[in-house]
């Protein structure tokens, strides 16, 4: 299954934030989205906290969207905030955010197997659909992934410019 990796967005936050509402809302993008979900590590120590997620998505019977997200929370604490005129319990902390993407072709492995159907898979991905790789899918993946990091800085609460 070949694959081509994306650029990795960064992200890096230090303040409060609703953490049950950050990690449902990711969750949810992804099924808003038409992802299939996969929390792979959710871990929580006495200040520190590790997620790792991601999502796949069926483009066509040819190319595949992988978005993952690994999300590293250190020194959190919880704080109680007055918000709207209620006291709400929140976490403070340090968040540092990767998201990354990949472009998946033929995991439906329809050209695996003979010599003739690996040629047949490199003529197709060469001069068939090269260019639309590169006009169309690579910068749909780069614009969902955005997309997400909209998201997560709005469940935030960073003001989104």
């Amino acid at each position: 299954m070949p694959t081509e990796q994306q650029p990795t967005m960064y992200f890096k936050y230090r303040g409060t934030f609703d953490q049950k509402k950050l990690m449902q809302g990711i969750q949810q993008w992804f099924v808003d989205n038409g992802y299939k979900f996969h929390a792979s590590k959710y871990k929580i120590k006495a200040s520190e906290a590790e997620y790792d997620a991601n999502g796949e998505r069926e483009i066509t019977e040819f190319v595949k969207y992988w978005i993952g997200i690994h999300m590293w929370i250190r020194d959190l604490f919880d704080v109680e905030v007055i918000q709207d005129g209620e006291k709400k319990k929140v976490q403070e902390g340090y968040i540092q955010l990767d998201i990354n993407g990949k472009l998946e072709f033929d995991y439906t492995k329809r050209f695996g197997g003979t010599k003739f159907m690996q040629w047949l898979y490199n003529f197709y991905y060469k001069y068939v659909i090269k260019q639309t790789i590169k006009d169309v899918w690579e910068d749909d993946i780069i614009l969902k992934m955005q997309e997400l990091e909209s998201k997560i800085k709005d469940l935030i609460g960073v003001e989104v410019s």
